[in-house]
């Protein structure tokens, strides 16, 4: 059994890194002719081929469920075309054993989609984010655990991230008169309201000759970067790690501000591979279709249609948990269970 388990591997592996390839091609060729029109404006066709490249890490991990499902189908599709499958039948390979070996193949693929996701998304999306910045004609520097770097005027300013609703986290702000560090002032977190930044948690210091002087205050003021060039530096939570997004939600609770979207996003993220996994296991019985029901072509579309009715409904229902307010793992395993439910029901028919 361990030879038909690893063929059955190795057509999945084959035939999902097929289908990754395609759909991260087309979508990439569509983000392209989008950003033609930044090519023409700005001039620079390097900066929009480094986004697009870096926009790849979060492509993958978003396309990898619906290419799994859809190579799953390709794979035992070609299989049974071939007659593998009825001979696999014929020597006494059951159904549950055949969809046994896609699921394992099926775990493993999706726990390396999910690391590589968790690990090189978040920085190439950083990456991103800094040349969209660099296109929109910011001078900007971004660091590594430090955030990014604004110059405002005699200015530097170090912001460490910008959350979905422009809220600021970890301002910093060096100002100098006459080539000399004149005054440091540092905030906890910032918001725009009225035409200037509501700061909190602030510490200012100031440097004059002989001596510093130092004044913390729970509130404070900036009349500083508008917001709109801030929008660039959004983080997407989908593009955090789970060790962000904990650190992102301890960060929200310690200031008493709504984490649900948060932990849904990050629900999704642990939950993820076992939705590929139920997602592959759904591509099985569909193999096992009598062929007058419809070829390869059928199969595949059929495939692509559940892949995207899935997708609509799982985040359709993740936005009904945040709108009642349901906890965050039941938005997010609500969806994956009725799918793995559906896919045990279908396969115990089929079998």
């Amino acid at each position: 059994m361990k030879i038909i388990y690893r063929y059955i591997a190795r057509r999945l592996v084959i035939s999902t890194g097929l289908v990754l390839s395609l759909f991260v091609g087309l979508f990439l060729f569509f983000d392209l002719v989008t950003k033609l029109g930044e090519i023409s404006q700005r001039g620079s066709l390097y900066q929009v081929l480094a986004m697009l490249a870096l926009s790849l890490p979060g492509k993958i991990s978003t396309l990898f469920p619906m290419s799994a499902l859809v190579g799953a189908t390709l794979g035992l599709s070609s299989l049974a075309i071939d007659g593998e499958l009825t001979a696999l039948r014929a020597a006494g390979v059951s159904v549950l054993q055949i969809a046994y070996a896609a699921l394992r193949a099926a775990l493993v693929l999706s726990l390396l989609a999910a690391v590589f996701g968790d690990m090189v998304g978040p920085k190439a999306a950083s990456l991103a984010r800094a040349e969209e910045a660099k296109a929109a004609g910011l001078d900007v520097a971004l660091g590594h655990a430090q955030g990014f770097w604004l110059r405002e005027g005699r200015s530097f300013v170090n912001i460490g991230d910008v959350l979905p609703d422009l809220t600021i986290l970890r301002l910093t702000i060096y100002r100098f008169r006459q080539g000399h560090l004149s005054r440091e002032l540092l905030a906890l977190s910032g918001r725009y309201e009225h035409g200037r930044w509501f700061l909190n948690g602030v510490a200012e210091t100031r440097f004059l000759k002989g001596r510093l002087v130092v004044h913390k205050s729970r509130h404070g003021y900036w009349d500083g970067i508008a917001p709109s060039l801030l929008s660039v530096f959004a983080v997407d939570p989908h593009a955090l790690s789970v060790f962000n997004l904990f650190r992102y939600i301890n960060h929200l609770r310690r200031n008493h501000q709504d984490t649900a979207r948060y932990e849904l996003v990050l629900w999704y993220k642990l939950l993820a591979p076992i939705t590929t996994a139920a997602m592959v296991l759904l591509a099985v019985p569909f193999v096992f279709r009598n062929p007058r029901h419809g070829g390869l072509g059928f199969r595949l579309f059929l495939a692509v249609v559940l892949g995207l009715i899935f997708y609509v409904f799982n985040r359709g229902f993740g936005d009904l948990s945040l709108l009642y307010h349901f906890p965050a793992p039941l938005g997010a395993m609500v969806p994956t269970l009725m799918l793995i439910v559906l896919s045990l029901w279908l396969l115990r028919r089929a079998g």
